[in-house]
């Protein structure tokens, strides 16, 4: 028998108020794929748990195609695979499930191809298929990190910052909100006024957070003009989830990613009063702690006994 490839491979969240497509920071959440060469003439695909029985079991599934496209950029031929796939992320709710799928994908046709890329390589592929850095950059890395995607010359650059000493409070609808009808609502220009003001917050928001100012930085978060002012109806939980974090002097409560899930940055020594209040008065989601990953994909290639 051959040996098969596990993969552990963390949730992310992105934006953080201000960093719209350009920041974003890992969550100890996992997506878990086990892979191993098939008998059969096709891939197949077992879900294991109930979440992702919606997702398909044929070529239209997500880590099929990005695999294959991977294989084919490097001019390899990958056997046929079994995936089984357990998952912690919601699919759907901001938190890069589909990101998670994509930079797995990256692992298996790397591993199964013996294409031997490098993690540079790897975020550069994974961020000219998404579009922009937030989410896979930090999966593959872990902890929080800003980037830029050039579209021109098809390069990625990231910057690490300091992983915050706060507590992260995840406040999860049980409606899905995908993201291309989240993006559907943000407008197609901002005048030059506009972008000179969010890019100023923005900045301001990355040097707070370099200097542990999370007074300062949670300030500038709430003050986003990109995306979340366009978004917020489509969460009606936002502003009750907002108004009761302030209550707990929670440094900042933004939108995760697209939505609908809720980021909160809390004060660690409210943050369990925050999470328990949050649960009994907003019903229609699960409020949680969250704990941030630092060290991205975990890979392990399992050898038969």
């Amino acid at each position: 028998m051959k040996p098969s490839l596990h993969l552990k491979i963390p949730a992310s969240t992105a934006n953080l108020g201000v960093g719209f497509d350009s920041i974003g920071m890992a969550i100890n959440k996992y997506l878990y794929l086990y892979v191993e060469e098939a008998e059969g003439s096709n891939w197949e695909f077992k879900y294991l748990n109930e979440e992702l029985d919606s997702l398909p079991k044929d070529k239209s599934n997500y880590v099929y195609k990005v695999a294959q496209q991977v294989a084919e950029k490097y001019n390899v031929t990958l056997p046929n695979l079994k995936v089984s796939m357990r998952s912690e992320i919601p699919l759907a709710r901001g938190l890069g499930s589909s990101a998670s799928a994509l930079v797995g994908a990256l692992y298996i046709a790397n591993y199964f191809g013996n294409i031997q890329l490098s993690k540079y390589e790897l975020l550069q592929l994974a961020t000219e298929i998404e579009g922009h850095p937030d989410n896979v950059a930090p999966t593959i890395y872990g902890g929080l990190l800003a980037g830029y995607y050039n579209p021109e010359t098809k390069e990625t650059n990231v910057a690490h910052i300091d992983i915050p000493d706060v507590d992260v409070i995840l406040t999860i609808p049980t409606y899905e909100l995908k993201t291309e009808d989240s993006r559907r609502v943000l407008p197609d220009n901002y005048s030059h006024e506009k972008a000179v003001q969010n890019s100023a917050i923005s900045n301001t928001m990355i040097c707070a957070l370099i200097q542990h100012n999370y007074d300062l930085a949670g300030k500038m978060m709430t003050q986003d003009g990109f995306h979340e002012p366009y978004r917020q109806h489509l969460i009606p939980e936002f502003e009750k989830v907002k108004v009761l974090s302030q209550k707990y002097d929670a440094y900042a409560t933004v939108i995760s990613g697209a939505g609908p899930t809720i980021l909160t940055l809390s004060r660690k020594e409210k943050s369990g009063e925050l999470v328990r209040t949050l649960k009994s008065e907003i019903t229609t989601c699960d409020s949680e702690h969250a704990t941030i990953n630092n060290v991205g994909v975990i890979e392990e290639v399992v050898y038969p006994s």
